[in-house]
């Protein structure tokens, strides 16, 4: 097992020497969005996050974070109905995407998150190899506003939460309440700790912070893009 164990980390560690793994802390794996007007996603496979260099990294989170132009969402055609799978293209499609008003928020919130997970990261002593951050996010604009408007609520409700709430028939309203509100508009976790290790007293894992630091910064500059954006459709 230990010799597998090493194989395995030895593998992951020639691949971040010849990925943009190694000069950012960060890799992009495959990704998919949805063609709201095919019915489809739209697939990104694995070879093109191990293709691209430093440089692109932007360029890959527009393609994972796709704006959308459109003033109603797409709708799915009967044609395009029967597909299961669309075709790669470097092109974004028109029915990928979100409008910038609900883009925005999810970005900057996602921020916020990814922040705090730093924040945790930088008082714990680590080591990993190959953690990755899943980030999956509501390309269904109805679906997504709800999340949005949920996300709102829930902030309303923790800064007026000033008195527990100690009422059995309260908790079961609450837990009513929860099963119909809508889901959150997006979701984002730390995963894969198979090669991740306590290393007490040595500090936290520089790599992967250097790595959470540059996914900050896409974020970041996709938000500005976004903003741009909307100043300039603002403007005209």
């Amino acid at each position: 097992m230990k010799v597998l164990l090493k194989r395995e980390r030895a593998r992951m560690e020639k691949t971040a020497r010849e990925t943009t793994s190694l000069e950012t802390g960060i890799r992009l794996t495959g990704f998919q969005v949805y063609d709201l007007s095919k019915g489809v996603p739209i697939n990104t496979p694995k070879s093109y996050g191990k293709s691209i260099k430093a440089s692109d990294l932007p360029e890959g989170i527009t393609r994972f974070f796709p704006l959308s132009n459109r003033s109603n969402p797409p709708v799915a055609s009967e044609e395009s109905a029967d597909l299961s799978v669309a075709p790669h293209s470097d092109d974004t499609s028109v029915g990928t995407g979100l409008p910038a008003d609900i883009l925005l928020p999810i970005l900057e919130c996602l921020r916020e998150d990814i922040a705090e997970i730093r924040e945790a990261l930088s008082q714990v002593h680590i080591r990993m190899v190959g953690g990755s951050f899943l980030v999956v996010y509501e390309a269904d604009w109805d679906r997504a506003r709800e999340g949005l408007k949920l996300l709102e609520d829930e902030d309303d409700e923790d800064e007026d939460e000033d008195e527990d709430e100690d009422e059995d028939e309260d908790e079961d309203e609450d837990d009513e309440n929860v099963a119909k509100k809508p889901s959150p508009p997006y979701v984002v976790k730390l995963i894969d700790f198979a090669h991740t290790h306590f290393v007490p007293g040595k500090g936290p894992d520089e790599g992967v912070l250097l790595g959470v630091d540059t996914f900050l910064k896409l974020i970041d500059k996709r938000i500005e893009q976004v903003k741009a954006l909307m100043n300039t459709k603002e403007s005209t």
